[in-house]
């Protein structure tokens, strides 16, 4: 049963593209929530549990290009950090000389000197139309992404980032049926 449900996942592990032409990168927070019945009401774990406590949320790297090709990558920290703009968004995930757009974020021109890209970033605060109007392709995607993940009761650090796997896999492949995409996960046809 483990190698079926391995081999499973690895179906849903996609073919790698590099991102190119313009790319809108963004980040996105999702709650971490720890599954189970805690009896020591001391447990650590029970906190999280929470719906007021802020300090539960989990940062997502995104960015999509032109071509629909997307990066989904979770960081299992509660802010976007530097180390983690340079592991993950270098010049393996982006093609040199594209045209990056993002929001205000400063890290985002780290993105941009590795890459040795053209960065427009926009205003979120001050004009939000034009913003979204920007970043709309990446808006959808952090709003299909959270709206995937609601159904989801066991989201911890140790498998956000299958959780994330699973769902760029049903995203790409959302113009197959429930039946068909069960067909392709399962039997890779």
């Amino acid at each position: 049963m483990a190698t079926q449900s391995s081999k499973q996942l690895e179906n849903t592990q996609l073919k790698f593209k590099k991102l190119n032409g313009q790319i809108q990168i963004d980040e996105t927070f999702i709650k971490e929530i720890h599954k189970g019945n805690f009896k020591d009401k001391f447990d650590k774990r029970k906190t999280h549990l929470d719906p007021f406590y802020n300090n539960t949320k989990c940062c997502i790297q995104m960015a999509v290009d032109t071509n629909n090709n997307i990066f989904v990558q979770s960081t299992n920290t509660k802010r976007l950090q530097k180390q983690w703009i340079i592991e993950n968004m270098n010049t393996k995930l982006i093609n040199k000389n594209s045209i990056i757009i993002s929001d205000m974020q400063p890290l985002y021109l780290l993105v941009a000197k590795q890459t040795s890209s053209t960065l427009y970033a926009t205003k979120t605060r001050t004009n939000p139309d034009a913003s979204y109007r920007k970043l709309n392709k990446i808006s959808k995607l952090q709003a299909s992404l959270k709206e995937a993940l609601i159904h989801y009761h066991g989201l911890g650090f140790t498998n956000i980032q299958n959780y994330l796997n699973l769902w760029k896999w049903k995203y790409q492949h959302k113009d197959l049926t429930p039946n068909q995409q069960a067909t392709v996960l399962y039997f890779n046809i």
